[in-house]
């Protein structure tokens, strides 16, 4: 008797087990396996630019600048989100996204004496990515991805940005977008961190010769790294 009470318990403890597993993944095979859904993502972005300083032949003019350095400041990002799953494995996502962004330029003379130039920008940005999903975990899983951005700077041509007092940039910045990131699958939608890295191709800075400050940079890059909350449905 006592075997065959064992014996049911076993049985009740595995089909709880099973059970329990099939109501874990009922939330991922319904929210998991669409071709298109749609979100919003919401995010924090710290960014600053790679100086690339003229050739010592091309800058006895600022041979008064000694160092140029870039410092990090705080933006927000608020986009909405497009996504066809083509592969259980894959996306293709369109983040239509509009992002503020605070960058500055730190100038030190050979006095030291140290100089802050700051540059505002209210990004339009259409990045593009294929993203990789990890087989899931009941209702959890890992994805990278990576892929281009356009950005399209609605604040280069305001009347702060143009006189000659400022560091001028390009109002367009294409380049290249990678991150990680995981998804947890609740009953009415899907909550999706990531964290993404951004570093522009294309050099930014424009030229503004009535600006010591300026004549002394060669090209600039923009970098921006990007906590984002994704929430799917």
């Amino acid at each position: 008797m006592r075997h065959v009470f064992m014996r049911k318990v076993i049985v009740v403890i595995l089909c709880f087990f099973v059970f329990s597993k099939l109501e874990a993944q009922m939330n991922y095979l319904e929210k998991g396996n669409k071709l298109i859904y749609f979100g919003i993502a919401i995010g924090v972005n710290y960014g600053d630019y790679k100086v690339v300083r003229k050739p010592k032949l091309d800058a006895l003019q600022t041979d008064s600048i000694k160092l140029i350095s870039s410092k990090f400041g705080p933006g927000f990002d608020l986009g909405i989100i497009g996504n066809l799953q083509f592969h259980k494995h894959f996306d293709l996502r369109m983040v239509p996204t509009l992002s503020f962004s605070d960058k500055s330029l730190e100038f030190t003379d050979q006095d030291d004496n140290k100089i802050t130039k700051s540059v505002s920008s209210i990004y339009l940005s259409l990045p593009l990515y294929l993203r990789y999903k990890s087989k899931p975990i009941n209702d959890f899983r890992f994805f990278v991805l990576g892929g281009m951005r356009y950005n399209f700077d609605l604040n280069a041509n305001s009347n702060e940005r143009n006189n000659e007092s400022q560091i001028l940039v390009n109002r367009h910045d294409i380049g290249v977008e990678m991150g990680f990131g995981f998804q947890i699958f609740f009953q009415s939608f899907v909550l999706s961190p990531e964290l993404k890295v951004y570093h522009s191709v294309s050099n930014i800075k424009q030229a503004n010769e009535g600006l010591i400050y300026s004549r002394a940079i060669d090209k600039m890059f923009s970098r921006i790294f990007t906590l984002t909350i994704n929430l799917e449905g």
